[in-house]
């Protein structure tokens, strides 16, 4: 009977052995140090997978399974992966990006926050279609915009909920003056009013920051050919804008050069029109 009980604590011992060293952690809080920018998010992984390749974690004096995270503080996330566990740390930017008397704390939130600030180098129209139209018609586009940024004015991280605004219209002008003819004064529509700015991911032109699948009525049956020239778009912070946490919001050009916001390009050969018509009339009836 002794023989059969030591071997039983024998074999009992070699499986909390085993299970220590699958686990790869010793209890003590012990964990590898990954320094990337960003957040790790709870995984899930397929319950198909081998047991042996969804072994779970011991951490902190905590029992994680595999795939499951714990966030320890705003900075920090750590997840544990088959017997590991590795934690995300997001670090901090040297310089906040603005001045100390503008810098806010926020508690569940990493880094200090500045006020959001875009600055806007060009705004670039990307209806790239030309057409010949009539007095009295009119035209349902599609188009983009793209955004160039002052990467280093702009804030690093801008997000909240109905940002950006986004006005069309159709202007006698090159420069967008003049009458305003099927003025439409936001395009951006579902969630890209909401769209996020993180300075990390904007990298033009493979990573740029647009607007994609914009819709616009070009109505041409109010005006003149004379009017009718340029198709024109303007960028500005939406009137209903909530940043998030509250913060000030500001859409600016830079060097204040408001140009910069706006973007125009030709429309194609306009014709019909009072004008048109009288002209024709004098030429068929007074030769």
């Amino acid at each position: 009977m002794a023989i059969f009980c030591r071997r039983n604590f024998l074999f009992l011992a070699m499986v909390v052995s085993l299970f220590a060293l699958t686990s790869g952690q010793d209890g003590s809080g012990d964990y590898e140090d990954y320094s990337e920018s960003g957040s790790v998010s709870q995984q899930s992984e397929s319950a198909s997978l081998p047991i042996d390749d969804r072994n779970p974690c011991s951490f902190r004096g905590q029992f994680l399974t595999h795939g499951q995270s714990v966030v320890i503080d705003p900075c920090t996330e750590c997840v544990c992966k088959n017997g590991t566990t590795t934690c995300n740390i997001e670090s901090c930017p040297s310089e906040q990006g603005c001045l100390p008397d503008e810098i806010v704390i926020i508690p569940e939130e990493c880094c200090p926050q500045c006020p959001y600030k875009m600055i806007v180098d060009q705004t670039e129209n990307l209806y790239g279609e030309t057409f010949d139209f009539a007095i009295g018609g009119t035209k349902r586009i599609r188009f983009g915009a793209n955004i160039a940024l002052d990467k280093k004015q702009t804030s690093r991280l801008v997000r909240g909920e109905s940002m950006w605004k986004l006005g069309a219209w159709i202007s006698p002008n090159e420069d967008g003056s003049g009458r305003r003819t099927s003025y439409k004064k936001q395009v951006i529509t579902g969630k890209d009013k909401a769209k996020e700015y993180f300075k990390g991911d904007y990298n033009p032109p493979t990573s740029p920051w647009d607007f994609k699948k914009m819709k616009f009525t070009m109505d041409f049956t109010n005006g003149e050919c004379a009017d009718l020239k340029f198709f024109c778009i303007e960028l500005g912070p939406d009137e209903a804008a909530q940043p998030k946490y509250d913060l000030a919001f500001t859409v600016l050009a830079k060097n204040d050069e408001e140009e910069r916001l706006r973007d125009c390009i030709p429309l194609g050969q306009c014709s019909g029109g009072k004008f048109e018509i009288y002209h024709q009339w004098v030429a068929k009836w007074c030769i």
